[in-house]
């Protein structure tokens, strides 16, 4: 992904937006921390603490329903034996997540509320048909988590050049960006995950996502985009079953259920979303 001299404003453009959100270079590096079989289990901690921003919130929502009522974190070392070093990736995420997608996208119509389920929704569907299917599901789960997160840099990109044109969902999405900043919001957030050191792989499929043929060579790819077709259709319920039958999306057919399992599955996906988004905000 190395940019043209074409892309060079564009890169610095992102570059600045990123160091608004510099703290989810946290979140790339505590990936590859625990990819270490070596790490010293302190290690996450001192990673941890070396952002105050997210630390708070951290031990906030260790201390919330979602991971039991025991006894109460007061730091980021208890708040981590609380909720089991495995779960150190998520908790992370999610604490990110408050920070970073729980923003109105102004220039999409995108209320924070629903960019944040959104994107929760389908890192959780991600991380679960990655563990059906015997895929890295931390992999799976950072994907779906970041998948859309080019669209945080276009919306900076045109509230900082004080452009107040929005899409208006006649336009393909694709199309409209590209008029508007001339390029997708796929290549900016690949763009924006390199520069947090994001592995490369990930940033490729965030970049190559849409890509048709990028998908039937890569299942992850495949099920993104049955996961955001189901997110995006999560208040339609006769819309949401049809989605879950057989045959209905290319990746339905490699998934390890079936139709009556699919929508008990998104269910617990979409109930789980609702218990997390609700401890967030009490943080």
């Amino acid at each position: 992904m190395d940019p043209s001299p074409t892309d060079n404003s564009f890169e610095e453009t992102v570059k600045s937006i990123g160091d608004l959100h510099g703290n989810m270079a946290v979140l790339a590096k505590l990936d590859a921390v625990l990819r270490n079989l070596d790490t010293d289990i302190s290690e996450p901690e001192r990673l941890i603490q070396s952002d105050g921003a997210i630390s708070g919130t951290i031990v906030q929502i260790s201390n919330s329903p979602l991971f039991g009522f025991g006894e109460k974190s007061d730091n980021i070392a208890t708040a981590l034996q609380k909720v089991g070093y495995n779960q150190a990736l998520k908790l992370v995420g999610m604490a990110l997540s408050k920070q970073v997608f729980m923003r109105d996208l102004e220039s999409y119509g995108i209320t924070a509320d629903s960019y944040w389920r959104y994107s929760y929704f389908t890192a959780v569907f991600l991380e679960r048909q990655a563990k059906n299917l015997g895929i890295d599901s931390d992999q799976a789960y950072l994907f779906g988590l970041l998948h859309s997160i080019g669209r945080v840099v276009v919306n900076e990109i045109l509230h900082t050049r004080e452009i107040e044109v929005f899409w208006d969902r006649f336009i393909p999405e694709k199309e409209w960006e590209l008029m508007m900043i001339g390029f997708t919001n796929q290549k900016a957030g690949a763009l924006l995950l390199g520069l947090w050191d994001f592995p490369a792989d990930l940033c490729t499929r965030i970049e190559t996502q849409n890509d048709s043929v990028a998908q039937k060579g890569d299942l992850l790819l495949s099920i993104l985009d049955y996961a955001r077709i189901l997110a995006n259709h999560l208040i339609d319920p006769p819309r949401l079953r049809a989605l879950c039958k057989a045959g209905s999306h290319p990746a339905q057919a490699k998934l390890r259920t079936s139709a009556p399992e699919l929508i008990k599955e998104v269910s617990e996906v979409e109930a789980h979303v609702e218990e997390v988004y609700a401890s967030l905000k009490e943080c």
